[in-house]
């Protein structure tokens, strides 16, 4: 598939007319967070230093791309891209009482009290095909407008998507009933198994760019308008009861009641909204992102060098870091601790871009 992707962008660089300003590029961006535990643990077991949280977020993508500027009889159309990407989401939401129950079920602890159970989970790898536009900048009253929109198809491979609601009792932390609607290619809860083959997927994300004198305003809305699909993905819906006691969200102990099959499943994944307002002069940046629980408020200061641009950056909650740019390359890294192993927060973006 790569090689097949390297192989278009290069025969659609070569078609591309000649007096186009082109350049093909690659970059990874990367955002992860979670609250009760560090990221490492997140993926490999709750046991190291925890404290109460409600949500995990991380939306991984590595992308190869071609774009190329229009330009007609002198006159400026604007810039079109095409790119191939891969990608990893992941986003789980639940109240700070689950996330106590499974750091004590991890544990092999007893709970000191009745624990709410309640998640949902949305997760998805996937490759993609994109196409995308950015409009020439366009006057209206001395403010500069620009936008832009990108049109990605997925070829999804796992997924999980579902939400868990019931109690644990005081107690055993074995003791726990809960409501399941599970949807899934490969079961993590009751191992029901299932042939489910790949889905398909589609994202619109919109751009828009505002200036005016030094000051200049972005919004990129990611995942707009989403659809995820496939034609025989396996689900579980039901209730599981061991030993839930008199708060039982079912009656048979000991097991679960419900049905497990496959058939047409459709999911769709929150927006995420980015906004950054920049004072071009003194090169300060504000910013702001939201993705559905999840948000985060920051800083960033740039100083222009002989070796490019340098900047440092403070974000809300528990993020800083640096980045260096230049024409052809960018780094951006930044993390709540030095120690990556027990960091809770993570941001990276590095790429690189060759243009003529």
């Amino acid at each position: 598939m790569l090689r097949f992707s390297v192989l278009f962008l290069l025969l659609v660089a070569a078609i591309c007319p000649v007096r186009a300003g082109q350049s093909i590029y690659s970059r990874a961006d990367v955002v992860a967070t979670s609250e009760p535990v560090p990221l490492e643990d997140m993926a490999n077991g709750w046991d190291g230093n925890y404290r109460s949280g409600e949500l995990a977020f991380a939306d991984a993508s590595f992308i190869l791309g071609l774009s190329a500027d229009i330009n007609i009889a002198e006159l400026d159309l604007g810039r079109i891209r095409i790119e191939r990407e891969q990608r990893a989401y992941y986003y789980m939401s639940f109240h700070k009482d689950t996330a106590d129950f499974y750091r004590a079920l991890e544990l092999g602890n007893r709970l000191t009290g009745n624990k709410k159970l309640d998640l949902r989970v949305k997760q998805f790898d996937a490759v993609g095909l994109s196409t995308g536009y950015t409009s020439p900048e366009f006057l209206i009253n001395d403010i500069h407008f620009q936008i832009g929109f990108d049109l990605a198809a997925y070829q999804v491979r796992h997924f999980q998507f579902g939400n868990i609601r019931g109690v644990a009792e005081f107690g055993d932390v074995e003791s726990a009933s809960a409501v399941i609607d599970y949807r899934y290619d490969e079961d993590k809860i009751l191992d029901h198994q299932a042939d489910v083959d790949q889905g398909r997927g589609m994202s619109f994300s919109a751009d828009f760019l505002v200036a005016y004198q030094q000051w200049q305003g972005a919004l990129r809305l990611r995942d707009l308008v989403n659809e995820f699909q496939w034609d025989n993905g396996a689900f579980t819906q039901g209730c599981v009861n061991i030993g839930g006691g008199a708060q039982a969200r079912c009656q048979t102990d000991g097991a679960g009641e419900g049905v497990s099959g496959q058939g047409n499943i459709v999911e769709q994944i929150p927006v995420t909204a980015n906004a950054k307002l920049t004072h071009l002069g003194a090169d300060i940046s504000v910013y702001g992102m939201r993705h559905d629980r999840y948000y985060r408020l920051g800083f960033e200061k740039g100083f222009k060098t002989e070796l490019g641009r340098f900047a440092l950056f403070l974000y809300h909650p528990r993020l800083f870091g640096a980045s260096w740019q230049t024409d052809y390359f960018n780094l951006q890294i930044g993390a709540d601790t030095l120690e990556l192993s027990e960091a809770r927060n993570i941001q990276l973006n590095m790429g690189v871009n060759w243009h003529w």
